[in-house]
């Protein structure tokens, strides 16, 4: 008699006797394959045959010697064994409904099937998860021996451990074996089992052996990979649990899965869920729960795999079934308090799935929304949870809880407040959920009315017209209540008078009030009615309450529903007011290093202009300068993992795309993309309006970053013609007066689109004369200018062409003779007298125009100054001859008119006739700039004559090569290396006309005005126009950069006026202009290389942004050598103005990314920011200190070096305000490494005397105990950390006084203490920002 219990026993104990033991190891495929069909045939006749002994005795041995069966005939056993329990269970079920038949019979059979499943399935799935973990070993031994292997299941098996760990990738037909054994199960299970054995624990058994099966199988992960899989397994489990008190089993198989096994965990939830809606499984899905709410999860390291397993299992199941698993939250609730952060997020995304849940009802209950406002009040408290990841979760739950079909008016405004708080939480992951969240709950606004639109003005009208109509029908439901009360009065007089009234007349009157009464009531019905809704839509209360003031009840019912329309514009507005909050914490993170960051910012800005938000527009401005953010070059393979990141893939898939491609498509959807509704050519009068509409109002910086955008959306083609010929027609409309803004932003924009297909401007060249340097231009000098730069475009090829480089492909610069039409308008535009001043920049591109197309620009230019100079011909002369050298520095901003035409002339000092300022003015403007431009046309002629020589060079050795064996080459040679080579020459020649010829030739016209710049900057008080001043400073500064003797000369009183001039805009003019002469001649401001500092410290906000940006320009791209300056630029990071702070920010980052600045001057640094007159204090020493260090903590070397330096200054120093900075710049070092421990403690006898000071000893407190954190797992490294603390107590005892011993040991235990609750949140901070990679700057 087989013994099934038994059996398994010697099985698993390895004691099992085959007594007609039968290899297959050895033999070859052939005689295998013939004794398994000889088994096939027998089980499939009869399933009894597996109780012949041979036959039983042979199927062991199969299942003995699987791994060293063929695959293919591992299949085939495997057919043969459930080909026979399928022919046994169909003899079972005969047997069972035929009368007569003993079904105990086959009890023998089945337990001998179940004992074969049993250990030819284990033995499969055991051989492939062995060679699955030995698969990196087994491939290596297998490349290196390069020998063949036997073709066996078990080496097939390790040979593609790499791929796989599954014997169904193996053995073919292995997968849907199983599946056929498991529907076969299903059938058993379904039969009623207990008239097969006759005793509970032998049916067990039995049923015990599959199930376990089942748990075998689902402990691979691939199986549960497969839906229709797993489905079978879960039924089979189910009917387990449901027929044969499977109840207690089904709960210990879950919850260790959970503890062991992190892919089960969803697949768990579906199982429970599948229990409870179809086998009546509420007492399982209970026990689960409560045994999950019996458990206590830490936060340590080593226990992650069952919280975060139970984490999703939980979640899982709020998404499967949350009916079930809100009959135990009041048990799982604890776990809010759970000590494992991923147990808290998962509550309160089980949280978010119940409020979905509970809102869904049909049925709103008090109870119901009791709970909905108890979870909501919890999700409001993790708002301020101590992990970042929880807080994280916290606002992707109210993502999609806001997302659902309930809009929760009433709780919307406090969340909308908490995720605003998010905003400028540290961590990057809350800040880029809490935007999307935001964004979220904008789309899902419920304030649809008016086209769900939120424009402030517009809701603000209506709230008023509401409100004034509100207070109309109060005024006269007042008066009618006053008129019913005199009339009442009245009455009972006239009753008084006439008590002898007829019968009749008391009755038509009692009539008359119970009619009144009725009407009254049904009024009071209709308001009620209506004011219940509004208080369910969240209306005011304390209405007052017009059915009761003698409102008819249509009057009733409108004042009601004013009231209701009153309270919805009242919340849309107050929803405006926190968007409008959040966009300046957002326009910030717009500029976030986090690219995730920047792209959630965009998505709310481009939904805030399709809302109207007030303010949104700034939004979209600003992101136009993300352009020049690097275009990321996304592969593939990066780009498919983005895709299958999980929940999160949206987001990775979008920053793999890049900020820029975002950016393109933000504007083609808000801008460029046509509406459905209307037709081509109306969408091309929208797409043209909406392009010219992003010109109002912007700022250059703004326009700049706009260009470079429209030229890449019409180099890629999504800007269609039609749009170009519209933006002409705009441009070019002369039928009816046209607002200046349109026509401004028309040519702007096809400016724009000009730097990408040149032919819009030559198509139409007649226009832009037309218009451009026409009457229109000359009535609207923006115009003027803007064509003048489209006109630039003429001139192909000059960007690439003046840096030398040239490619084979590019067109060379196209001159164009000066009697062409275009320069005779550029004439007029610089002649053109009206006072405006916008004739600067119009003058300033139509010089540029003339240089840039122009074959002799030089004698338009002379011609132009000729001109102007008539004007002021006594006051240059007289400034030539005039010897006084005294400078005077300008008046007070506020003197002087900046409109010309009010300006005051200038206080004669010599004898000479008085000249209007504006002509001065216009003169000098023209020549400084002149000189800028010969200097860059000088600069294109030595790059052209480069590239030609380039060019010629190959040619030039092949025409010398059939001369190879000649004298003439020899020649050649001589005389290049007597001549030196072209290139130089060139060069040469173009400096030596810079010096020699621009401003000092004879023949030179810009050598006249020279005296008169210098003569106007050294009496710049009195000149008291404000507008000839600052013109005659940059005129001054372009000079200098034309010749180095000329900037030698009068640097002098270029730094001077740096310093002493009252006015910021000159103060600023001259910082850039340092920094030009600084490129240009960097000899001579090496001597002079503290001035460019010293404007950092300027009253002025506008002049220290410009110093700050020209100082950034020049030390990051190596124009200046820092030499212990960095100091000053360290102090802008405390600046007062946040634009400043934000630069100096940037700059340091960027410093850091060089060959070890910030360490290389980090002593400097310190110096300046701590001793002397301009130390700072020592909060901002800290925050600066702090920002610095950052940017070294990571290496090494560089740490062990800042030890040893910052402990030798505490041998040269005595001051107690140096040694607390020093010991603040020690504590903030990681000490990760022992050599960085040890150099501090071996530098002890150097600052043993400095502990006396309180502060200075809590700092080394503080370092002890980051020590001992980061030495935890090092029992030598602890063992030096305990000996320095003893040290710094007895050396702290030491430096107090032996007298005060004991209260210097209650001081260094208060200070352990503190140092250690500070430590611990410290590496609390330190793991969340480790955690969060892209933390923003």
């Amino acid at each position: 008699m087989f013994n099934l219990h038994e059996q398994l026993l010697k099985l698993q104990e390895g004691e099992l006797e085959i007594h007609n033991d039968f290899t297959f190891e050895g033999i070859d495929s052939t005689a295998a394959k013939r004794t398994i069909n000889g088994l096939t045939d027998k089980l499939v006749v009869n399933g009894e045959n597996i109780n012949d002994a041979p036959t039983f005795d042979t199927l062991m041995c199969f299942a003995r010697d699987l791994a060293s069966i063929d695959p293919k005939l591992v299949a085939r056993g495997l057919d043969m064994l459930v080909a026979g329990f399928e022919s046994e269970i169909k003899q079972v079920s005969v047997a069972m409904n035929t009368a007569g038949h003993d079904p105990t019979r086959y009890a023998e059979a089945l337990d001998r099937y179940a004992f074969l499943f049993q250990w030819t399935i284990e033995r499969g799935e055991s051989a492939a998860s062995k060679s699955h973990s030995s698969a990196a070993a087994a491939s290596a031994a297998q490349t290196k021996s390069r020998k063949r292997r036997a073709n066996t299941a078990a080496s097939i098996i390790v040979a593609a451990g790499g791929g796989g760990s599954t014997i169904a990738e193996i053995v073919s037909g292995w997968k849907s074996k199983l599946l056929d054994l498991y529907v076969l199960v299903q059938q058993t299970l379904e039969m009623p089992l207990g008239r097969i054995w006759n005793s509970v624990p032998e049916r067990d058994t039995f049923i015990g052996v599959f199930t376990r099966l089942a748990h075998k199988i689902m402990e691979n992960p691939a199986y549960t990979k497969d839906s229709d899989f797993q489905t079978v397994m879960f039924r089979t489990l189910c009917l387990w649990f449901e027929n044969y008190n499977g109840l207690y089993g089904l709960v210990t198989m879950i919850t260790q899965n959970l503890q062991h096994y992190e892919h089960q965990s969803e697949s768990m939830a579906g199982l429970v869920q599948l229990a409870y809606e179809r086998y009546d499984g509420t007492q399982l899905s209970d026990e689960v729960l409560r045994a999950i709410a019996g458990k206590a999860f830490s936060s340590a390291q080593h226990d992650k795999t069952g919280p975060k397993s139970t984490a999703r299992f939980l979640v899982k199941f709020a998404q499967l079934a949350p009916k079930a698993l809100l009959r135990q939250m009041g048990l799982l609730i604890k776990h809010l308090d759970s000590e494992a952060h991923i147990m808290r997020s998962a509550m309160v995304d089980v949280i978010g799935h119940l409020v979905l849940h509970l809102a869904s009802q049909e049925e709103q209950t008090d109870m119901i929304k009791n709970q909905i406002n108890e979870y909501f009040d919890i999700i409001e408290q993790r708002f301020q949870d101590a992990h970042f990841l929880v807080r994280a979760k916290v606002m992707q739950v109210c993502q999609f809880v806001c997302s659902g079909p309930a809009k929760f008016p009433k709780r919307r405004p406090k969340l909308v407040t908490l995720i605003i708080g998010r905003l400028e939480d540290k961590a990057s992951n809350v800040r880029r959920h809490a935007i999307r969240a935001l964004t979220m709950l904008l789309e899902t606004h419920p304030f649809s009315l008016d086209g769900a639109e939120l424009g402030m003005d517009k809701l603000e009208t209506r709230l008023e017209g509401i409100t004034a109509e509100l207070a109309q029908m109060a005024k006269g439901a007042e008066a009618a209540h006053a008129k019913t009360v005199e009339e009442v009065d009245e009455e009972d007089a006239s009753m008084v008078s006439s008590v002898g009234a007829e019968a009749a007349v008391t009755e038509a009157a009692k009539q008359l009030v119970l009619d009144e009464q009725e009407a009254k009531d049904d009024a009071d019905d209709a308001a009620t009615e209506i004011a219940d809704s509004v208080k369910a839509a969240g209306g005011d209360s304390q209405a007052p309450d017009f059915a009761s003031a003698g409102l008819s009840p249509e009057m009733a019912a409108k004042a009601m529903s004013l009231q209701f329309q009153q309270r919805y514009y009242r919340d849309a507005l107050y929803f405006v007011y926190q968007l409008q909050e959040a966009q300046r914490p957002l326009l910030q993170l717009l500029g976030s290093t986090n690219k995730s960051e920047v792209m959630e910012a965009m998505d709310f800005f481009v939904a805030a202009v399709r809302f109207r938000v007030d303010g949104a527009q700034e939004g979209i401005r600003r992101m136009s300068h993300l352009i020049w953010t690097p275009p990321t070059t996304t592969t593939a393979a990066a780009s498919s993992a983005a895709a299958a990141s999980g929940a999160a893939g949206d987001g990775a898939l979008e920053e793999a795309r890049g900020v820029r491609t975002k950016l393109l498509d933000s504007y083609m959807q808000l801008y460029l993309t046509p509406n459905e509704r209307l037709s081509a050519a109306e969408n091309t009068s929208r797409i043209t309006r909406n392009l010219i509409s992003l010109t109002f109002g912007a700022t250059l910086a703004e326009l700049t970053s706009l260009e470079e955008l429209v030229r890449i959306l019409m180099s890629e083609g999504l800007i269609g013609e039609s749009v170009v010929n519209k933006l002409r027609s705009v441009y070019g409309y002369t039928k009816q007066p046209l607002p200046p803004a349109q026509r401004r932003g028309a040519i702007i924009i096809l400016g724009m689109l000009a730097q990408a297909n040149r032919a819009i401007v030559t198509d139409d060249i007649d226009l832009y004369l037309r218009i451009g340097l026409g009457k229109y231009g000359h009535e609207d000098l923006a115009v003027a200018k803007y064509t003048c730069m489209i006109l630039q475009c003429l001139g192909a090829g000059k960007r690439k062409n003046i840096v030398g480089a040239r490619d084979a492909s590019e067109e060379e610069i196209r001159r164009l003779p000066m009697n062409n039409p275009i320069f005779e308008g550029l004439r007029r535009i610089l002649e053109e007298p009206r006072r405006d001043p916008e004739w600067f920049p119009a003058a300033e591109q139509a010089l540029n125009t003339i240089f840039a197309l122009g074959d002799k620009p030089e004698a338009l230019a002379l011609r132009v100054v000729k001109d102007m100079a008539r004007l002021v011909q006594d006051l240059v002369a007289s400034s030539v001859v005039d010897d006084d050298s005294r400078m005077d520095v300008d008046d007070d901003d506020n003197n002087g008119a900046a409109d010309p035409e009010h300006s005051e002339p200038a206080p004669a000092v010599v004898e000479r006739r008085p000249v209007d300022p504006w002509d001065l003015t216009r003169l000098v403007f023209v020549v400084g700039h002149i000189a800028i431009k010969e200097i860059v046309l000088l600069e294109s002629i030595e790059a052209e004559l480069k590239r030609r020589k380039s060019d010629d060079e190959p040619k030039r050795k092949r025409r010398a090569a059939p001369k190879a064996n000649g004298g003439d080459d020899d020649d050649d040679d001589e005389l290049n290396q007597i001549a030196g080579t072209t290139e130089d020459e060139i060069g040469d020649i173009i400096s030596a006309i810079r010096e020699r010829e621009l401003l000092a030739g004879d023949r030179s016209v810009l050598a006249l005005f020279g005296p008169l710049l210098v003569h106007v900057c050294q009496n710049l008080g009195t000149f008291g126009d404000r507008l000839l001043t600052v013109h005659a400073t940059a005129a001054l500064a372009k000079f200098m950069c034309v010749s180095s003797a000329f900037c030698e000369k009068q640097l002098p009183l270029l730094l001077a006026l740096l310093q002493r001039a009252k006015s910021a805009v000159i103060r600023a003019n001259i910082a850039i202009a340092v920094g030009d002469i600084t490129v240009c001649f960097s000899n001579l401001m090496g001597e002079n290389v503290q001035y460019l500092y010293e404007p950092l410290h300027d009253g002025d906000v506008n002049v220290k942004k410009t110093t700050l940006m020209v100082l950034t320009h020049l030390i990051l791209n190596g124009m200046v050598k820092v030499k212990g300056q960095l100091g000053e630029m360290a102090k802008c990071l405390e600046d007062k103005d946040p634009s400043v702070a934000d630069m100096a920010r940037l700059f340091f980052t960027e410093l850091a990314t060089k060959d070890n600045a910030v360490y290389n001057n980090l002593p400097d640094i310190i110096s300046s920011l701590s001793v002397g007159a301009g130390a700072v204090n020592e909060t901002s020493f800290a925050r600066i200190m702090k920002f610095l260090f950052d940017f070294i903590k990571d290496k090494e070397r560089q740490l062990e070096n800042v030890v040893d330096k910052l402990c030798q200054r505490f041998r040269n120093t005595t001051d107690p305000r140096q040694c607390r900075d020093i010991a603040y710049c020690l504590a903030l070092l990681p000490y990760k490494s022992d050599r960085s421990i040890r150099r501090l403690v071996d530098a002890l006898p150097g600052y043993q005397q400095k502990l006396a000071e309180d502060a200075v000893y809590k700092y080394f407190v503080d370092i002890v105990a980051k020590m001992r954190t980061q030495s935890a797992q090092k029992h030598e490294a602890a063992v030096v950390v305990d000996d320095f603390e003893a040290k710094l107590r007895e050396a702290r005892a030491k430096a107090i006084g032996e007298d005060n011993a004991e209260e210097a040991a209650a001081a260094a235990a208060a200070a352990s203490a503190s140092a250690a609750d500070g430590g611990d949140n410290e590496n609390e901070d330190d793991a969340q920002m480790d955690a969060d990679e892209d933390e923003d700057l």
